[in-house]
């Protein structure tokens, strides 16, 4: 059988091709790259790595070798690993995954992410969280971020991919706490505008707590507001924040609002892929293909 050159660059000092074994060398060349990295520190994933090392190494080697495919769809107009670091960041400040945090703030930076795209992707999850998370955020990451000076290398997007705040905006005034006359039919369009109906969720607040609903509209129209992150990405991290959380409806419109902000369908399966590699496992596309099977079959 011919020899299949497995892995990423990350990998280094590993040979993937042997899963069945690790030499004392391979586990001193790949400990030595990924501290290396980290300035010295055991640190989140390194920690992770070690136990495996020590105990598992074939199953971290199954694993690298997944994660080369993590993004392998589609195969033109490709999401980059930083769209992965960005994601993993939302998901970890809303679960309190500690040494998570700081390796992704640290992970985007190294990787081109700015001050302000970094604080959209906060801006999100405290959204998501509330303050329980961000208990966490503050350890982590206040000093941190305190001193996070912009990289000289940006992140690059796929063709489309590019900040739009006024696509967030529904034109309702959230000076005022009520729904004011016609404001309800301006939320109802830009949700017919770009998934194509209301979802039941928000039918249900307009009837019961209005003015809740108000203000959590206010906080997802001002998340990217400051313009460094592209549009997409909300989608993208919505379906994996609800694939890992098995919310059907929220998975299926996530996936509309991508498609109506032209993500491509190999965008939607990127995401999808990230949700099964990190957190929800194979059986988490289960719940997918309920939400959004019909959607990826006619995509057009």
């Amino acid at each position: 059988m011919a020899r299949v050159d497995f892995g990423p660059g990350y990998t280094k000092g590993l040979d993937l091709s042997n899963p069945d074994e690790t030499t004392l060398e391979e586990k001193r060349g790949f400990w030595a790259d990924k501290i290396g990295a980290r300035n010295g520190k055991l640190m989140y994933p390194v920690s992770a790595y070690s136990f495996l090392l020590a105990n598992r190494p074939d199953m971290l080697k199954y694993h690298l070798r997944q994660m080369q495919y993590l993004h392998a769809v589609p195969e033109t107009n490709r999401l980059s690993l930083p769209v992965t670091t960005l994601a993993m960041l939302h998901w970890y400040s809303c679960n309190r995954v500690v040494e998570g945090i700081i390796h992704e703030v640290r992970a985007s930076h190294s990787a081109g992410a700015s001050k302000v795209q970094v604080n959209e992707i906060f801006a999100l999850a405290f959204m998501h969280s509330g303050p329980s998370g961000f208990r966490e955020v503050y350890d982590q990451a206040f000093d941190y971020m305190e001193s996070y000076s912009d990289p000289q290398d940006k992140l690059t997007w796929p063709e489309g991919w590019d900040p739009d705040p006024e696509a967030f905006r529904s034109g309702l005034d959230f000076d005022n706490p009520d729904f004011g006359p016609g404001e309800v039919d301006l939320l109802d369009a830009w949700y017919a505008g770009t998934i194509g109906y209301t979802p039941r969720s928000v039918k249900f607040l307009i009837q019961q707590n209005p003015r809740f609903l108000k203000a959590h509209r206010a906080k997802f129209e001002a998340a990217l507001k400051t313009g460094g992150l592209p549009k997409q990405i909300v989608p993208y991290i919505l379906i994996h924040y609800n694939m890992n959380r098995g919310f059907r409806e929220g998975i299926r419109e996530a996936a509309l609002l991508g498609k109506a902000w032209g993500m491509s369908k190999g965008h939607i399966i990127d995401a999808v892929t990230l949700g099964t590699g990190y957190m929800a496992g194979i059986d988490g596309v289960y719940i997918v293909d309920e939400a959004i099977g019909d959607l990826l079959e006619n995509w057009a």
